[in-house]
């Protein structure tokens, strides 16, 4: 193995879709790495995925004539955010219906990292009107 064909491990929070195939889980996605000034686009396979989640992931570089450089993941793991912004994009990503951008910082806003707690959003939230939110 030379130098350039050494596995690596990268691991940040994903900015965008680019394409996902939810029949066999191949994906393209750019996500922001600490390290990179810009996004790294990453191929892999993960059966879901969603904006905001956090990745951690060990391939190798490639750099396709058409696209680019690129990181092809042999093993590409998701995991639900744990930083306020980043569980902003991800309850602002459409995964749940009914609560887009504005109304999933409200959520941040309320209720910090606990708002992924399903409880919470159960039993403290009543929605009144359009976008509107009530603590109790």
């Amino acid at each position: 193995m030379t130098k350039q064909e050494q596995k690596e491990y990268l691991s940040g929070t994903i900015e965008r879709i680019t394409f996902h195939n939810p029949e066999n889980g191949f994906c393209v996605l750019r996500v922001k790495v600490k390290g990179h000034k810009d996004l790294v686009t990453i191929l892999g396979n993960v059966p879901s995925v969603s904006v905001g989640e956090y990745i951690k992931c060990s391939g190798l570089w490639h750099n396709d004539r058409n696209h680019g450089k690129q990181f092809k993941a042999d093993f590409l793991k998701s995991v639900p955010p744990d930083t306020l912004e980043g569980i902003e994009k991800y309850l602002g990503s459409g995964l749940i219906r009914g609560i887009g951008q504005h109304f999933a910082k409200k959520l941040v806003v309320a209720f910090k990292e606990k708002v992924l707690d399903g409880a919470i959003i159960l039993f403290k939230i009543k929605l009144y009107g359009q976008g509107t939110i009530f603590c109790t």
